[in-house]
């Protein structure tokens, strides 16, 4: 079944290392963007600022997210961390269930059909046993919403531009061998940039898919596809006029998988 308004998609942690670069694969892809963002946060957009609907909210406050969504045909959330700090409220349930749950409640109460949730593979090395508990809650309270969803169990991202990212080039390298990949495939590192693109590919359909979980294998061939042609001669960000902002964000601290909120303000 086509849904209406297929191509208009929210999104939470949208100023986060992998939120920023699904933001800009979705435009590439021909989406109309709204991004959820706290204004004091507005600048991490950068250029996208101009090329984006902004919702000023926060996905910890309930409140502040009614009727944020109606209108869109899919909710991508890439709230969370792998780190909890508790002396600011952070725990693993917070920053990974609570957020996940108060916007997939969004999306139902507002009426958006799909609902791709970014979760973890697995729980990283020295990284405590609840991180990866309520990660797995949040999978659960999806399923049981109602939604059609898709499940994205991610392994850890880099920046293949970093230097520092060297080991994780050579353990995505090595993961791409066909043994190995059936071994340890799901828990290979990507490229942030193909994680990103295979996640807007996985929100951008026009018909609804089947409710499943996906991993790194499905977002390695999604985010390697040839990239689609533009609805525009140019890019979106050199041709498409900027959106009037609509009134709603999350923190910018708000980070996807594998990525830290940032320091109290006093450090």
């Amino acid at each position: 079944m086509a849904r209406r308004n297929w191509n208009r998609v929210f999104v939470t942690g949208g100023t986060s290392f992998l939120g920023l670069r699904v933001v800009t694969a979705l435009i590439e892809l021909g989406a109309d963007v709204t991004v959820l963002v706290r204004p004091e946060n507005e600048d991490k957009l950068g250029a996208l600022r101009r090329h984006v609907r902004l919702a000023p909210g926060n996905v910890w406050d309930r409140a502040s997210l009614k009727g944020r969504s109606r209108g869109h045909g899919a909710v991508v959330h890439l709230v969370g961390s792998i780190h909890a700090q508790p002396e600011r409220g952070l725990t693993f349930q917070q920053l990974n269930l609570v957020s996940a749950r108060n916007a997939v409640s969004m999306a139902v109460s507002d009426g958006v059909p799909y609902f791709v949730l970014l979760s973890a593979v697995a729980r990283p090395l020295g990284v405590p046993a609840e991180y990866i508990y309520s990660k797995r809650e949040a999978e659960d309270y999806l399923r049981s919403s109602g939604l059609v969803w898709t499940i994205v169990r991610a392994p850890l991202v880099f920046d293949a531009g970093q230097r520092r990212s060297a080991p994780f080039k050579a353990l995505n390298a090595i993961g791409g061998l066909p043994l190995v990949r059936v071994l340890t495939g799901r828990r290979t590192p990507l490229p942030v940039e193909v994680a990103a693109r295979g996640i807007a590919r996985l929100v951008l359909q026009e018909e609804l898919p089947a409710s499943r979980r996906v991993y790194a294998g499905d977002l390695r061939r999604l985010g390697r596809l040839r990239r689609q042609k533009a609805p525009r001669d140019r890019a979106p960000w050199l041709s498409r006029p900027a959106h009037r902002d609509l009134p709603g964000d999350e923190p910018a601290d708000e980070a996807p998988f594998g990525w830290l909120p940032g320091p109290p303000k006093e450090e």
